[in-house]
């Protein structure tokens, strides 16, 4: 049984100062000292390309009962959480999103194998050759249902490695396993009439709906050697080169609707490896003036990484001048106890402490997405092995979680 709400001030949520993790299972402890945030983190808020304008939250009562996500966060961030076709379909979960969020992202109906139609491609590969055809069939509804109701949007994601067929990258626009890829000077006609017919077609239906793209996703791998960290087993560097990336971005300005901000997202950005490749690219983007910001993930276990081990690599992109966005978020956990539960609430409401102590500093954290809404719909979920990442259960019932991310007082910070 979830504990009882009161009314509080939010302004008594930040008593504590130091804490341990105990506790990680039945039958096991926690041991991971992660300490909340005692030091304002310094962060060059001088360098352009200027942030997205939010307030600052206001010290006010609030009725944990009640209150949303939205109430208390919104006004610092975008909060918002994933949808898939089926969500959108369903009214209790368009409820949830609407009373609970103010922007959300597609799950997988905005990535290039959703929207790449490959019976029009390949009805007249000649004709298709340098502007492959799109349908928009499987990201109408959720784009529909975000301009109905005055939410923003993700747009997630133009350049991915996964989730793009190989049939994009071959001659002919050709299936087969064996098939040869275009040159380089053909696959870049097809990455910026991609690029362009998207973000055309986004603005011209729903302008204004789309506040920020992912351009490019996941593309670095220190693990593969390469001295600019680049994935090599992309199609995308194997056809155009090391370059791809800053071409991509290229096309993005080049389309993108003025005050559409453009991100690089990747996984493990707290990562020491990631953080410098990271940086070295988007100081790349910087100098050819087309991103925008940084999308950090954020798929986070109970015990790790640390948040001191992420509240560092915050402060390292901050000094960039770029937006910070979460882009992800879950909080991966296999064991559905009460205990876990509150475990799993205490790492949600240190992690939102962060977040408030980067906003007082003045870093550009701009929105927090969660990458779900009930944990039975979670990407997380094995055949044998359930998790419970997020916020709501099956049920579509608030978790100890969601009074975490509320600061609510009656969640533990240690």
């Amino acid at each position: 049984m979830y504990l009882r709400r009161k009314t509080i001030l939010i302004t008594s949520m930040l008593l504590c100062t130091v804490l341990v993790i105990t506790g990680c299972g039945a039958n096991t402890s926690r041991e991971t000292v992660d300490p909340l945030p005692t030091e304002t983190p310094e962060a060059d808020i001088s360098v352009t390309p200027v942030a997205t304008e939010v307030p600052s939250p206001t010290a006010v009562p609030i009725d944990y009962k009640t209150a949303t996500i939205k109430d208390v966060w919104g006004d610092s961030f975008y909060v918002g959480a994933v949808l898939n076709g089926a969500g959108v379909a369903n009214e209790a979960f368009q409820e949830l999103v609407k009373t609970n969020f103010n922007s959300f992202t597609m799950e997988n109906e905005m990535k290039p194998d959703s929207l790449l139609d490959y019976n029009t491609n390949i009805s007249d590969p000649q004709k298709y050759n340098e502007n492959p055809a799109i349908s928009f069939a499987r990201a109408d509804a959720g784009l529909q249902f975000a301009k109905e109701n005055g939410l923003k949007m993700r747009g997630h994601t133009l350049v991915w490695h996964s989730q793009t067929p190989r049939w994009f990258f071959t001659e002919g626009y050709s299936f087969e396993a064996d098939a040869p890829f275009v040159s380089r000077e053909m696959m870049l006609k097809r990455m910026e009439n991609y690029i362009r017919q998207v973000m055309e077609y986004v603005q011209t239906n729903y302008p204004d709906v789309i506040y920020a793209w992912d351009v490019v996703n996941e593309a670095i791998n220190p693990g593969d050697k390469q001295p600019d960290g680049l994935r090599t087993e992309s199609m995308w560097y194997q056809v155009i080169g090391e370059d791809y990336i800053e071409k991509a971005f290229e096309y993005a300005r080049k389309y993108a609707a003025p005050g559409t901000k453009l991100f690089y997202n990747d996984y493990n950005t707290e990562e020491s490896a990631k953080v410098v490749q990271i940086s070295k690219l988007a100081k790349k983007l910087i100098a050819q003036g087309t991103i925008d910001g940084i999308g950090m993930q954020t798929h986070i276990k109970m015990d790790s990484p640390s948040l001191t081990m992420i509240d560092e690599s915050v402060r390292t992109y901050a000094k960039l001048g770029l937006e910070l966005q979460v882009t992800e978020l879950d909080v991966d956990n296999n064991v559905n106890t009460e205990e876990e539960l509150q475990a799993q609430a205490t790492r949600y409401k240190r992690l939102f402490l962060y977040f408030k102590k980067w906003k007082e500093a003045g870093i550009k954290l701009t929105s927090v997405t969660f990458w779900g809404t009930t944990d039975d719909r979670s990407w997380l979920n094995k055949p044998n092995l359930p998790s419970y990442p997020l916020l709501f259960d099956k049920d579509l019932q608030k978790k100890p979680s969601y009074y975490g991310v509320l600061q609510d007082p009656e969640i533990k910070l240690y």
